[in-house]
């Protein structure tokens, strides 16, 4: 017997039919885009595909798209995409955007299709490698921030005993509460946290044991109110009370807290995910895409975005220029550095087809 996906259908949630149809294709299903405007860009733009809305894109709003425009006049055209259209833009030779803002890991499945334009750092006078590092300075896109997933909660739902580990978070009998974790849809499913809460050590993840993942989601298929397949979903779960537990982002969490909300973030077992910027090959706008990624990893652009949202800035200059008190947030921050991992992004791109393959056979049966 088909077993049901969750126990929700709620809009906010992902229904079994639509889980189903979002997950068919090797790469998630792309709405359809085009460039806006004229055929061709002018150029006084920047085309960025962005992954999101909510508290993350006022961040970016603020502290990059708005500033970068007043200082260059270069208007900054935002437009949502999955990667396949982008890989499919490429290769007719009609590249959708000029930059492409997303995961580094979805970024090494577009450098796998040779659809990137390499880096010119010679390009750049706001930062030097040396201010971002070798890790993140890379030929074919630049890191530019780090991000933390991880539990978090409602605080009066757990007034006993708060849930500390993602096998609390698996064990249903001694935290019951509506709970949700990410799907095919937003980037690739928590893996790693279905592995660390069937007892895989931290610094024994990878390679990820893909099978022996899923049966760990198939014990709470049942108890999942959703599958999100956006950030800004899962924010709004937690804030409408459709769940009191989930794996979240940091960043869309800690604003919950900051005004005032009822939530909490555990830190232990947190996955550092490293997000940077690439340009697609033969842009229409190439200047002006070097010129927005210069501006954006300047350390004044970095500290002003982790003012705004607290994700770990890569330019290590930005550090001079950011309030102790908002530093303590940041993933980043030395007193919780150790009780996490950062994610092997280039596992996830040379696997993603294989996952979003087994996801597939697994959301079907």
């Amino acid at each position: 017997m088909t077993q049901e996906l969750s126990k929700s259908t709620r809009k906010r949630g992902i229904s079994r039919r639509r889980f189903l149809a979002t997950t068919a294709a090797a790469l998630p299903a792309a709405a359809v885009i085009t460039r806006p405007g004229n055929a061709l860009a002018q150029s006084n733009q920047v085309i960025i595909r962005t992954s999101s809305g909510g508290s993350y894109g006022d961040a970016m709003e603020r502290a990059v798209y708005a500033p970068f425009t007043e200082a260059t006049g270069i208007e900054v055209v935002k437009t949502p995409s999955d990667m396949a259209p982008l890989i499919a833009s490429v290769k007719n030779s009609q590249p959708l955007v000029d930059v492409v803002d997303t995961s580094e890991g979805l970024l090494q499945t577009l450098a796998a299709q040779d659809v990137l334009e390499p880096i010119d750092y010679r390009a750049f006078t706001l930062f030097t490698k040396d201010d971002i590092g070798a890790d993140s300075a890379q030929d074919l896109m630049v890191r530019r921030m780090v991000y933390a997933r991880l539990l978090g909660y409602k605080g009066s739902a757990f007034s006993d005993a708060a849930p500390s580990s993602w096998a609390d978070f698996w064990n249903v009998e001694a935290f019951p509460a509506p709970r949700a974790i990410s799907g095919l849809e937003l980037n690739m499913p928590d893996l790693e946290f279905a592995l660390l809460a069937d007892g895989v050590p931290m610094d024994e993840l990878y390679p990820l044991d893909i099978e022996r993942a899923l049966a760990a989601y198939a014990r709470i298929r049942e108890d999942i109110v959703s599958f999100y397949g956006t950030d800004a979903i899962s924010a709004n779960l937690l804030s409408t009370g459709e769940v009191d537990l989930l794996a979240i982002a940091n960043g869309r969490i800690q604003p919950m807290i900051d005004e005032g909300g009822d939530y909490a973030i555990e830190w232990n077992e947190h996955m550092k995910v490293p997000s940077a910027y690439a340009i697609l090959k033969e842009p229409t706008n190439l200047e002006n895409a070097h010129k927005f990624i210069d501006f954006a990893l300047s350390p004044e652009t970095q500290a002003r975005f982790a003012a705004e949202i607290p994700y770990g800035p890569t330019n290590k200059k930005a550090f001079d220029l950011i309030a102790p008190e908002v530093a303590a947030k940041l993933p980043t921050n030395p007193e919780w550095n150790d009780k996490g991992f950062t994610q092997n992004v280039a596992w996830w791109g040379e696997n993603t087809a294989e996952v979003t393959k087994a996801w597939n056979v697994w959301a079907s049966q």
